[in-house]
């Protein structure tokens, strides 16, 4: 299905973008406690997002994001990801 509009000489696209996980990677980092005296380590996750049209499939590059193990591991876009990695795996043992 094609996503571009045309009315007599005007032509334009309307996509229905949605926003996917291309790659995500835990990380761990260094920063200080609330008086500045000891570091403690702390996780956070990092991903890279890209928007795929539901209805022709073009792909648009996205963002880099980043946030907390606990809001990473609640993310269902990322969840989406991983379960998606994780069926090609079983997929590819089988």
């Amino acid at each position: 299905m094609s996503c571009s509009k045309h009315f007599m000489s005007f032509q334009w696209e309307r996509h229905a973008w949605e926003r996917r996980v291309a790659h995500t990677e835990r990380q761990t980092g260094h920063t200080t406690d609330m008086w500045g005296c000891r570091v403690v380590p702390v996780e956070y996750v990092s991903c890279h997002a890209q928007y795929v049209c539901r209805d022709c499939g073009a792909v648009r590059d996205g963002e880099e994001c980043g946030c907390d193990k606990a809001r990473g591991d609640a993310c269902a876009v990322r969840l989406a990801c991983l379960a998606e990695v994780h069926g090609q795996e079983s997929g590819a043992r089988a």
